[in-house]
């Protein structure tokens, strides 16, 4: 790093980098939206000066509290970037970057990783990252196509596992010296491990009884997320374990009907639990005893994962993205492959009939969190890469006197 970065007073940088975030769409709280206001509110505390652009939005908490650790946000509707309306708002967005004479822009999704770094690199802004955040099997040849045509304008790309990484190589054909790896991270003082006294107020909030055996996942209600693999499976094992209740966290949508369809089709309406969107995951994970996730397709390194890890949860997933290596197969939970009801049974039987392994799984779990995927270390790892880039464009982007 260059002096001028390296510098800190009370943990702070001693001159206030200009970074700029571009996102397609801030519409409700997510995983990606989460990691992006944590990411600011660490920079913020860190020197930066953080500034947000959203595509698209709807209110919402996460804006909310952008604003309120500090960050400037801005809304600039663009629905398609490649559209006269389009046009005029990016001389917008052109006109803002030059004001504000930002020293790094980061992109994330697929619209602000092509419209929003050719409007950066027009702006001559110094330094352009790409976020990419899942293994890109919803998009289509074309867009991995202008994935590559921007290519020259980005100087770094943000990957969040090894899976995504590997997609970034192969389908964008992007340098592995171009791409840092950086895991996504966890409050592990909100997401606090177990406690039997939140986890009896949990479930007596959920309708939950004290006996009942829980089974859980925290996902969109989106195809890919395989839903009713998880539901087959609880079907199956439910006549060995009455007490056995499943219980669905997440955003809405058609396919949540598809699913609550699903379960009534298959007589299972008395336990399975729709609880729908929440904003105290940490509340609904309280409740479970063994958490899933098991996509079919399309994760990059989940939030959901990490948090129930944090929860000392033990875990069930599908190797899809960067599941695999958040869950160490056999210490901190299993690892299944997609679509295996079989496998997914069997795993998920396994620790129904042994406690004391659930147990001894999830205390692991936590202590890989703690370890390797808290928010401070996640917090650490950006500032770092940052500071390194920006290091190297100091002398071009001098802050205004």
């Amino acid at each position: 790093m260059k002096q001028a970065a390296e510098q800190r007073v009370d943990g702070r940088c001693d001159r206030s980098w200009r970074v700029l975030f571009i996102i397609d769409h801030l519409v409700a709280p997510g995983g990606t939206e989460n990691h992006l206001l944590h990411l600011v509110r660490g920079l913020i505390r860190s020197g930066f000066d953080v500034a947000v652009i959203a595509l698209a939005i709807r209110p919402n908490s996460v804006i909310d509290d952008l604003v309120a650790a500090g960050a400037e946000f801005r809304h600039f509707p663009v629905a398609r970037w490649y559209t006269p309306r389009a046009f005029v708002q990016g001389l917008r967005i052109l006109r803002y970057m030059r004001s504000r004479r930002f020293d790094l822009v980061q992109t994330y999704h697929y619209k602000s990783d092509v419209y929003g770094a050719t409007i950066a690199s027009l702006a001559g802004v110094g330094c352009i990252v790409s976020s990419k955040r899942d293994s890109g099997d919803l998009k289509t040849p074309f867009r991995f196509a202008m994935h590559r045509l921007v290519r020259p304008l980005v100087d770094r790309y943000i990957a969040v596992s090894k899976a995504v990484e590997g997609v970034i190589v192969r389908r964008e054909h992007v340098a592995p010296e171009r791409i840092t790896l950086l895991y996504n991270g966890v409050d592990t003082t909100r997401f606090a491990g177990r406690d039997e006294s939140r986890t009896a107020a949990a479930r007596e909030a959920l309708g939950l009884s004290p006996g009942d055996t829980v089974i859980g996942m925290v996902a969109a209600f989106r195809p890919e997320k395989d839903h009713k693999l998880l539901i087959d499976a609880f079907a199956r094992l439910l006549p060995e374990w009455a007490t056995l209740k499943l219980v669905l966290v997440g955003q809405g949508g058609p396919f949540w009907g598809e699913c609550r369809d699903y379960v009534r089709d298959r007589g299972l309406q008395s336990h399975v639990l729709f609880t729908g969107p929440s904003g105290q995951v940490e509340s609904m994970l309280a409740a479970f005893d063994i958490a899933c996730l098991v996509p079919r397709s399309n994760e990059g390194f989940s939030n959901a994962v990490i948090e129930a890890m944090a929860m000392a949860l033990p875990l069930v997933v599908t190797r899809i993205g960067g599941n695999a290596e958040a869950v160490i197969d056999g210490e901190t939970g299993y690892v299944v492959e997609p679509g295996d009801l079989d496998a997914l049974v069997d795993r998920l039987g396994a620790l129904l009939g042994d406690p004391s392994a659930r147990r001894v799984m999830g205390e692991r779990a936590r202590r890989r969190v703690v370890e390797t995927f808290s928010l401070p270390a996640m917090l650490e790892r950006h500032v770092e890469l940052y500071e390194s880039l920006l290091g190297d464009t100091s002398a071009a982007h001098e802050p205004p006197r």
